[in-house]
């Protein structure tokens, strides 16, 4: 499957999920795994696929990525000062 299409199955199902944490969760997560398992161009592609959901996500509802995104900001900051999660 290419990755627009996969892009859009997961920023339909994030939506429709309606729940800006889990979303950030599951975000940060996929990133997290990539970063500990993958080399850089499957990062790189990780990232583009992130990227992609989230500006479809906006397209959609920009006020609900908005929050999704300050979710995720929150996660990596508390990662940042607390520790690991």
């Amino acid at each position: 499957m290419e990755l627009e299409t996969l892009a859009r199955l997961y920023a339909a199902d994030y939506i429709k999920k309606d729940d800006p944490l889990a979303v950030a969760e599951l975000l940060y997560d996929i990133m997290d795994v990539s970063v500990r398992e993958d080399g850089i161009k499957e990062q790189e592609t990780t990232k583009k696929f992130l990227e992609r959901i989230v500006k479809i996500m906006s397209e959609h509802d920009e006020y609900y990525t908005q929050q999704v995104t300050e979710e995720y900001l929150n996660i990596t900051i508390e990662l940042i000062t607390k520790g690991t999660k």
